[in-house]
């Protein structure tokens, strides 16, 4: 039996398409004057990925290495929205889009919710299919062959495709009748320039995500139909790491067990290297006697603070983090798992180490896994 214990200050989530709406959000708060500026159309194109301050060049070269320009533009009953571009990191899609309209509702803006029901996204059957074997394959690890099965027949039939492929909408920006938005989905690596077919339709406002003055909800944005099909040219994967690193985090003696960066974020996986039973107390839990107790508050209070590329530069990951612990009642190692964003694009083959509350892990103590 395992149990999940989680402390979390924001929305940072490891299966990305929290961490994409956040992170956009927090990142569009910032004011002209606190962003650097973009040094190319993706960084344009993406301003809430972040730009670094002092190289803006580096993070437009790691969006293009990721980026597929589109550029196509739909006009339905008075509104127009161009799809302007995609970058994808093997993880999940971002896209792109500027719609114009004169009957935008007059309070929507950047903190604007909306909701993106009427929204979905399409691979052609074929590639659908092949990307669902793929997946199952890889991701079945220890389901049995009628599980896998189940899995597939889901996944290829009715809903499996939208329900996985559904993109998020956000507003970014607002001047005048023009809006900047952004969409989201999640899509992992598992096919080559799949055909992406992006549908949009009554995208509705659900209201505001401040205490201002919000917009009605159960107005519309756009109601469209719009429809874009485009191919994602462009992928920059994540490079992973396995292994059983010894390290001491804050006098915690931990073995760093895995690490997989993409250009967006960080993740890593420990196991505590505690002798004996060992118990995890969370919020006001009574000890067990016999046990090592460990405060969840304190003893497990780690966070991945930041990363260290081959050039020595330090970056400071900021924004949105999580962290889990699992406890075995088996006898099996606790284990857990931190995760943290990045404030710009990063190329992943870049990163050398990572600093977990104040203590370096190189990641040269880990090894790559076969493809």
């Amino acid at each position: 039996m395992k149990t999940w214990k989680r402390l979390a200050s924001g929305l940072f989530a490891l299966v990305l398409l929290a961490s994409l709406s956040c992170a956009a959000l927090a990142a569009e708060a910032k004011t002209e004057k606190e962003a650097p500026k973009p040094a190319g159309q993706f960084s344009q194109w993406f301003p809430g990925m972040g730009v670094n301050p002092e190289d803006p060049e580096a993070s437009e070269a790691v969006l293009a290495r990721m980026g597929t320009a589109i550029q196509q533009t739909k006009t339905v009953g008075g509104e127009t929205l161009t799809l302007n571009a995609a970058v994808w990191d093997g993880g999940s899609v971002r896209l792109s889009l500027t719609a114009k309209s004169p009957n935008f509702p007059k309070e929507a803006g950047q903190y604007t919710w909306l909701s993106s029901e009427g929204c979905t996204a399409r691979m052609p059957e074929e590639q659908w299919k092949a990307y669902a074997e793929n997946k199952v394959e890889s991701e079945s690890a220890g389901l049995s062959k009628e599980k896998r099965d189940q899995w597939f027949q889901y996944l290829k039939e009715g809903q499996g495709q939208t329900g996985e492929l559904r993109p998020s909408l956000h507003l970014v920006s607002r001047e005048g009748d023009a809006v900047q938005l952004s969409a989201s989905m999640l899509l992992d690596a598992y096919l080559e320039k799949p055909e992406i077919t992006l549908h949009i339709e009554n995208v509705e406002i659900t209201g505001q995500g401040t205490e201002q003055p919000g917009t009605r909800s159960g107005e519309y944005l756009l109601k469209g139909p719009f429809d874009f099909t485009f191919t994602l040219d462009k992928v920059l994967s994540s490079v992973k790491y396995e292994g059983d690193l010894q390290a001491a985090i804050k006098k915690m003696p931990v073995r760093i067990t895995s690490a997989s960066i993409s250009p967006t974020q960080i993740s890593a996986g420990y196991a505590l290297d505690v002798k004996g039973p060992v118990n995890v107390i969370h919020r006001g839990q009574d000890p067990v006697p016999g046990a090592t107790n460990l405060d969840m508050d304190k003893d497990l209070d780690m966070r991945l603070e930041g990363v260290w590329t081959k050039e020595g530069k330090y970056v400071t990951c900021s924004g949105f983090s999580i962290q889990g612990v699992m406890t075995e009642t088996n006898g099996d190692p606790i284990t857990g798992h931190l995760g943290q964003s990045f404030p710009y694009p990063i190329d992943p083959a870049v990163v050398t180490a990572v600093d977990i509350g104040g203590t370096r892990v190189e990641l040269s103590g880990l090894e790559r896994p076969a493809k």
